[in-house]
């Protein structure tokens, strides 16, 4: 009893307000110690080397271990709390992520910075140094090159603004597209003209019935766009119709078509072709009746060939075998006299050989040699065998003047009738194409031809033929053309001379690229040292072209 009361009056006996004092004192030193240690945090940070920690946001929540927000007594969130980093929100605690590497935060509704673009990079002047040791070496450095000097600013300049390209003009802007017929491109056309001729027959003057006439032609032209091989030619076939002198009334055509294969790199194969069809008036030597004739005999040929070409660097040999057949019709006359002329009709072969080598992409000289035997339906005694060798060269001359030329020397034999001397003779042959504006061409073309007659006691004609072209367009749809042509046939064993002129101008205005409409004028004169050959004619022929 008395040990319990000696306890209570020491428990009783312990002064209340000290009691009370020791108990806010501990609760001051608990609620101080989260920013004892926040102070003592932000020291050590400050006095590591390393990036500055973002500044606290205002007005920011901080979760807490139990997911309770909490602000400190300024109004800012509490640093250095259990379970807190500085400047990091709970989602950063549990996803580990670093407020260094975070985007700046932005306030509710302000605007993202506007990017600025890219400066581009300098580009010297075309004057300086810079500009001209590119243009030495032909290559222009960009950044990122090694060899890239950036242009000091005073040789720098804004790159231009880029130019929009001008239409490329049409070089033939009325000339006919064509038409896709399998693997090849073709352009056909058909053309109807009326005219007037004062000499259609071509007989002397005594003789002569005017006319007026109308003329049909159809034609076409064709050619490949192949990777490896190739394929060219061109057809027309035409016919005149007289309405008072019938009996000249002909057709005429001609036409020849080149295919190329490839057979490997240095070996290609040649396959050719060509047709003519053409009419034989009262003026040939070939027709010996004085009478008139009832019809113009046809006189067709056709022609094809095998040829193979190889390359040895920059020589080229080619070995080709022809094969031909002429083909004359007989005369028939008024007065029922019939002239058998299909018995001069032949088949004639031949081998030639050629040989080139190009001295310079525009100069290639040539030398070509050909042996041909000619075999008669029924005149057999004018079979003969003949030799031509031939040198030239083709060239091109600054793309302006281009063609082909060659000189050679030829001689028929005829070893069946001793009476029918050789016919001997040099060749001039020409291609040549002269461009001597945009607007105006110049062509000149020469041929020299053996050829056959009935004569007798003449073993042919030589024959020299000379063609002259000049083109000039007086606007793109409209274009003048001038034509001359000169032709001399000298036959041998006999003394007999004639020489054709002929001239004329011819217009073409292209109302689109399928309408062309024609006119033209031709004049024609025969002179010869026979009597009673001479003749002139004049042709006047309007018409219409079309064309696909």
């Amino acid at each position: 009893m008395i040990a319990r009361r000696s306890s209570e009056v020491q428990v009783s006996s312990f002064p209340r307000r000290g009691v009370r004092r020791a108990a806010l004192s501990l609760t001051a030193l608990l609620a101080f110690a989260p920013i004892w240690t926040a102070g003592a945090q932000q020291i050590d940070r400050l006095s590591k080397p390393g990036p500055p920690a973002p500044a606290p946001m205002d007005d920011s929540l901080r979760l807490g271990d139990d997911g309770s927000a909490s602000l400190d007594a300024a109004g800012a969130p509490p640093e250095g709390g259990a379970g807190e980093l500085p400047g990091t929100d709970a989602m950063d605690l549990r996803s580990g992520a670093d407020d260094e590497d975070r985007p700046a935060p932005r306030r509710p509704g302000q605007r993202p910075p506007k990017r600025m673009p890219a400066l581009p990079p300098l580009v010297p002047y075309a004057t300086s140094a810079e500009a001209r040791r590119a243009a030495r070496l032909n290559h222009v450095p960009v950044p990122g090159d090694a060899d890239y000097i950036a242009p000091s600013p005073t040789t720098a300049a804004p790159p231009p603004i880029p130019s929009k390209p001008r239409p490329r003009v049409e070089e033939r802007p009325y000339a006919p597209i064509g038409i896709d017929v399998g693997l090849l491109r073709v352009r056909p056309y058909y053309e109807s003209d009326i005219g007037f001729n004062n000499n259609p027959g071509g007989s002397q003057s005594g003789n002569v019935t005017p006319s007026a006439f109308t003329r049909q032609e159809i034609g076409a032209a064709a050619e490949s766009d192949w990777g490896a091989h190739s394929f060219t030619g061109k057809m027309r076939l035409g016919y005149y119709d007289y309405f008072n002198a019938h009996p000249s009334d002909a057709p005429d055509g001609v036409g020849d078509f080149l295919l190329r294969l490839d057979a490997a790199r240095d070996l290609k194969i040649n396959v050719d072709g060509a047709y003519s069809l053409g009419t034989q008036g009262a003026s040939s030597p070939n027709i010996i009746n004085a009478g008139q004739l009832s019809n113009r005999p046809i006189v067709a040929i056709f022609s094809g060939g095998l040829g193979f070409t190889k390359t040895f660097n920059r020589l080229d040999l080619t070995l080709r075998g022809s094969a031909e057949r002429d083909y004359w019709q007989d005369a028939h006359f008024t007065d029922g006299y019939t002239q058998n002329l299909s018995a001069y009709s032949y088949n004639a072969y031949g081998v030639s050989g050629r040989a080139s080598y190009e001295l310079n992409p525009g100069v290639k000289p040539f030398i070509e040699a050909n042996v041909d035997t000619r075999l008669h339906d029924g005149a057999y005694w004018r079979d003969s065998n003949g030799v031509q060798v031939r040198a030239g060269t083709s060239f091109e001359i600054t793309r302006l003047l281009t063609g082909v030329i060659s000189v050679g020397y030829g001689q028929r034999n005829y070893y069946r009738d001793p009476l029918l001397i050789p016919l001997r003779g040099p060749l001039l042959d020409s291609s040549l194409l002269w461009t001597v504006t945009p607007l105006t061409r110049v062509s000149l073309r020469g041929t020299t031809t053996m050829d056959e007659t009935t004569m007798p006691l003449s073993p042919g004609a030589l024959t020299h033929a000379v063609n002259l072209e000049v083109a000039h367009a007086l606007m793109r749809n409209v274009t003048l053309t001038a034509l001359g042509s000169v032709t001399n046939s000298r036959y041998e064993g006999v003394n007999l001379i004639q020489t054709t002129y002929q001239g004329g101008l011819q217009v073409e205005y292209s109302l689109t690229r399928s309408v062309v409409v024609k006119g033209s004028f031709t004049h024609q004169r025969l002179d010869s040292n026979q009597p009673g050959s001479d003749y002139t004619a004049n042709i006047i022929m309007v018409g219409l072209r079309l064309q696909r």
